[in-house]
Order: C-alpha cells, then structure tokens, then sequence
C-alpha cells in the first residue's frame, strides 16, 4: 500500500478536513466489517466499492477532497471519508510486510515546493498573494507533528507531512490559497523564530514614505481636534478629521488604523447619544493607539491585513462569557473557539432595557447575540456556521447565505484545544506577557492573552469586600505553576461570583479547567475566568441562583489607584472636555499630581506630564505632540509598571 499521505492522516486531521460526526461513523462502520471494498493501483489510486453501489475513486498524490464519487455529495462526504478509514485499516492489518506509516514528529513546512505551489493558484488567490505580500503582513508559527502559521485573519495547519494538498486553511477556500502561500514562505524565512514579517515596502522602524506622513499628520489632526474641542463639543466637531483619516488609511492598506478610527467615531457617536457605551478612558486609549501606531512603523499599521476575511465551514465552541453593565444597559461577549486550530473569535452585542422592562438583568441571558443564538446557548454551547466572517480584531460577524447556515449545539463540559490558546504552564505565558510591546503597538485582539488552562487542585479562595472581588488560586497539573483566579462583582451578572464560589468548593465536582483572558499583577499571573469546566460547565456569568450560597473567607481589601491611574484621568479629561474647560481645572490639581509623581520615584512621567501641561495651558494652534509623549509614557509604563524610571 503506497500511500504514505493517508497512512499518517490521524483522526483529528480527517475531522479538520471533514467533521466530527462523519468520521466517527467510518470508524464505526470499518470496526464493524461494513466498510468499503478496496482496490489499488500501481500508480497509487484507491478506489472504494460501497455495499449500497456507491464507488468513490481517489487519484494518486490527491488528498481526500480531491477524490471522485458517484453519490451526489461535492464536498467530504461519507464514503471519502471511509475510504481513508478503510485504507489506513488495511495498512495495520497488513501488517509488517507494510512500511510502517510516518511517527508523528516535528517537520517544517519551509521544506515544501512553495514555488510549485504559487505557480498553481488561481487568478484571484495569486492577486491576493501579491496584494498582501507588498503591504506585509506578520505570521505567527507553531511548530511540531501539525505546524501551524496564524495570519491576522485565517489560521494554516499542515495535517500531514510534506503532502501541501493537506494544508488546511480556516478562511473560506479552506486551502489552495494565499494563505497556504504565506505559511510555507514563513515557514522557510524564519529560521525557527516563532514570528516574522513577510513583504512590505519598509520594516518597523524605518523611515516613513509620503503616505506613512500623510497618515501621521491625518492622526494628528485627530487628536489635536479632541484636544481643542473636546468629546463634548459633539461628533459634527471631529467628522472631518475623522473622515480624512479613514480615507488616507484605507489608502495605505493600514487595518489597525480602521479599526481604531471606528471605535473612536463609535466613542464620539456614544456621547452624543448619551449611550452608556462611552467611556472617557476607552477615547484616551484610542487615541494613544492613533499616535502610537503611525509612529511605529509598518506592522503596527497593520498593512496589508485584510480588515474582514469569509470563513469556511467552521465549528466554534464557546469558552465563557462575559457581560458588563454599561449605565443602564448591558453588553454582552461570547468567547468561541475553532478546536482545529485554535483561531479565537468574540461575538458581542450591547443591550438597552426597554421603557419598560421590569427585570433588564433577569432577561440578558435570553436576549439574541445572532438569528437563533441567545446569549446563554451560544455562551454555553457551539455553534456550526459556514456563513461566518472574522475581522482583523478577532470580531465574528455571522450571515445569511444562500446555501449555508448556522446552528447551535451543546458543547461537553470540557475541550481540547491545541497550542498557544492551550496553556499548559504558568512560566511561560508570563514570559509571553512580559516580551510583549505596548498594547498601542500590537495587533488589535477583542479576546487578547485568552487561554485555557488545565487545573490539577484549587489551592484556596477569598473574597475582598471593600473591593467586591472574588480571589482564588488553582496549581496546574505537571508542575505548571500557580495560576491566581480574580473576578470584580458587575450587576449585570448578579450570580457570578456565588457561581465561582461554588464551583471552586467542589459542589459540581472538581475543577478540571479554567477559561478566560490573564494578566500580570505583583509578578503573577491573574486570569479573570469565564468559564470553569467540572462535572458539567460553568459559566459564571450565566449561572442562575442555586439557592446554596458558598460562604468564602475575607481577604485584604486592594489599595487604591495609582499615581498612573491618575496621570490617566487627567489625560482622559483633557480630550474629553477640551482645552479652554480643561486649563480652567487642571492648574492646581496638575502641578500638584506632577509633584508627587516625581516625589514618588516617577521623574520621567512627571516631566512628560508637566510638559504637557505648559503647552496645554498655553494659547490654541500648538502642536499635539506634549501629549503623544505624555499618553504613549504612561500607557506604556500601566501596561508594564516594572521597569524603574530614569
């Protein structure tokens, strides 16, 4: 049998390339003797005779997808793929007159013919190569028995090795693609470094071209025109500056821009309608990020990213969900998984109670994130969609299409997911954190440092009244660390922390896994939880009222904010309210702020701010960079408060 590609295609690679359920019946159906009748030839053909007269043929060198078959199915259908059940069957019961099928070892994918490969895409994907290859683009790689290369917006695994047909690709080709092109030009230019950028006209650093300057000053004027006028002077006050930026942006192929300039003119368009989604420190936030990336060079433009890319037939399991209060509404954010590879997506929606609504609270469970798909099914279940769009930032958007459609399943109480999104010890992920640039700097993720962690014990927990905080603390199977477990009380989710609580008594069994994004604080690593996988799933968030209660003993009450904090909110009021509002409030409370940030050990961002504060004291028409120097400081130093100053 000289078929070496279908010997080392596991099960988990056939699901990839079919689903769950299909190979599960093969399996099944070739265990029991009911599988296909085989034939094949010198030059590697296999050909399938099924009971029912179904005769499905699959030429030599073709992975599965590829094979004909009499019955009406285009795509992977049963008798494909019981053909590579049937074959790899064979294999085993032949024995050792076979050669044995390939170890599942390490390989690198640069060692394929991508030069082949290229030359036979397509029109559109060879247009897409070219187009993505002179923006540049940054690729994450995973190595091991399946690499992977994580794209901004598509995921690439390489199922079997040194076969490029079995490279499967998240977005809707499924393969063939310029992502597949991508991967393997990655693969062969990294060297074995887990990250690098491919193409673009300059790297990180470098110096800036016309339109790199255009973009620069169009942010500029951004951020200048919030300084002056402030949030409160209304949306109509910033339209224009807002409207050149998108324009030079979307000229320039730079993605993370848009994506910014959208939150911001949602910022401005929140005030004015006096949504509880505004928030003056979410516009201090974007507007670092405006100054930070067009003063950072290519990859934190993020040129050449597509900004929405269509996924293919996808199935994505909730890991948790979160819902927030936002004044008298909600949001609501569900954290979904593709457990193929490991592409990690958020669907999200903000709520308003109605006039009158007597329980908003009570309700946000049941309100619909999609057609079909209530919060607490899709937060607690998996959805199945081939009509699915993922933007650059990790946002799914779900369609309608002609042919497809999406449906929503229970999910089991726990999920396997592969490498980074699975985290198997502390050290690292800490390490990962810790070599990580500014937030204004990385790529935009709805769902950053998100993991799932493995749980051998729950070593403790407390509650900190003062603070309405939930602590615990669980070790990691395998000597992984201490991961720190800390949840905030939030109105729209009532029953949250009683659920933890419980969860981390042992009251639905022990704890198996946790779910949910981490951070670094006082050197450890804090996830905040959205999920907890026991006997069945928890997610917090959703849980209803047990009736129990789940005493938890006192812990110290956190301190209050940091002199950073207060840097932050006086920045944060200065694009808020204004120049003339600001200067009236800012002259003692500065000066007195600027004093003890240099009392306390921070003579850096005590001078930056001070400086920011004489060119915003003095008349109109000065230029916005005291503020780029005194935001892109401090955003910095909260983002990693380690370092001293100097």
């Amino acid at each position: 049998m000289a078929r070496p590609d279908l010997r080392a295609l596991t099960d988990d690679g056939l699901v990839q390339l079919a689903n769950a359920g299909l190979v599960k019946r093969a399996l099944r159906e070739v265990a029991a003797g009911q599988g296909p009748a085989l034939a094949e030839a010198e030059d590697g053909t296999v050909e399938a005779r099924f009971a029912d007269g179904t005769v499905t043929r699959l030429g030599p060198g073709r992975p599965p997808g590829e094979a004909s078959c009499t019955c009406p199915a285009s795509g992977m259908c049963r008798h494909r793929v019981a053909l590579v059940v049937a074959y790899r069957a064979a294999a085993v019961a032949d024995g050792p007159a076979q050669p044995a099928a390939p170890a599942a070892v390490a390989w690198d994918p640069g060692s394929l013919d991508g030069a082949a490969f290229e030359a036979g895409l397509g029109g559109a994907a060879a247009a897409e190569l070219r187009r993505l290859l002179a923006g540049g683009i940054t690729v994450g790689l995973e190595r091991g028995a399946v690499p992977a290369a994580r794209l901004p917006t598509a995921t690439v695994r390489f199922l079997v090795p040194d076969a490029v047909g079995y490279a499967r690709c998240d977005c809707a080709a499924g393969g063939g693609c310029a992502h597949v092109a991508l991967a393997i030009r990655a693969f062969r230019a990294a060297g074995g470094a887990a990250e690098i950028r491919l193409g673009g006209a300059a790297p990180a650093g470098a110096e800036a071209g016309p339109a790199e300057e255009g973009l620069a000053e169009a942010a500029d004027r951004v951020v200048a025109g919030l300084l002056e006028a402030g949030v409160v002077s209304g949306p109509e006050a910033h339209d224009a500056a807002l409207v050149r930026l998108r324009r030079v942006a979307e000229r320039r192929g730079a993605t993370q821009i848009l994506l910014a300039e959208a939150d911001l003119a949602g910022q401005l368009a929140a005030y004015a309608g006096r949504h509880a989604a505004y928030d003056a420190a979410v516009v201090l936030a974007l507007a670092t990020e405006l100054l930070g990336r067009v003063r950072g060079g290519e990859a934190a433009l993020g040129v050449g990213q597509p900004y929405e890319t269509a996924m293919g037939r996808t199935r994505l399991v909730s890991l948790g969900a979160r819902l927030l209060t936002r004044g008298r509404g909600a949001s609501a954010r569900v954290a979904l998984a593709d457990t193929d590879t490991g592409a990690l997506l958020a669907l999200e929606r903000d709520f308003a109670p109605g006039e009158a609504e007597v329980d908003f609270v009570g309700s946000l469970p049941g309100r619909l994130l999609g057609s079909g798909l209530s919060v607490s099914g899709t937060g607690q279940g998996q959805i199945l969609t081939s009509v699915a769009r993922r933007r650059a930032d990790g946002l799914l958007a779900l369609g309608r299409g002609a042919q497809g459609r999406t449906a929503l399943l229970p999910r089991d109480a726990r999920v396997t997911v592969p490498a980074p999104l699975a985290a198997r010890d502390v050290p690292s992920i800490l390490r990962r954190l810790a070599e990580r640039p500014p937030a204004f700097l990385r790529p935009r993720d709805r769902l950053e440092a998100f993991h799932v962690f493995p749980v051998d014990a729950v070593l403790g927990q407390a509650w900190a009244p003062g603070a309405q905080t939930w602590q615990a603390a669980v070790e990691l199977p395998e000597a992984g660390g201490t991961l720190h477990l800390a949840r905030a009380y939030d109105p729209a989710a009532p029953h949250a922390l009683d659920a933890l609580a419980g969860a981390c008594s042992g009251r639905w069994g022990p704890v198996r896994q946790v779910a949910g994004p981490v951070r670094i604080a006082d050197g450890a690593l804090v996830c905040d939880p959205w999920s907890v996988s026991v006997d069945r799933l928890v997610v917090p968030d959703l849980a209803a009222p047990d009736g129990a209660g789940h005493p938890i003993p006192p812990a110290p009450d956190l301190g209050p904010a940091t002199l950073l904090d207060e840097a932050a909110a006086l920045l944060a009021n200065a694009l808020h309210a204004g120049r003339r509002a600001f200067a009236a409030n800012a002259r003692a409370g500065g000066a007195d702020l600027v004093a003890r940030l240099a009392a306390a050990g921070h003579p850096a961002t005590a001078a930056r701010l001070s400086a920011f504060l004489a060119a915003a004291l003095a008349p109109p028409g000065a230029e916005p960079d005291p503020f780029a120097r005194a935001a892109l400081w401090v955003a910095a130093m909260r983002d990693d408060p380690g370092p001293a100053e100097g």
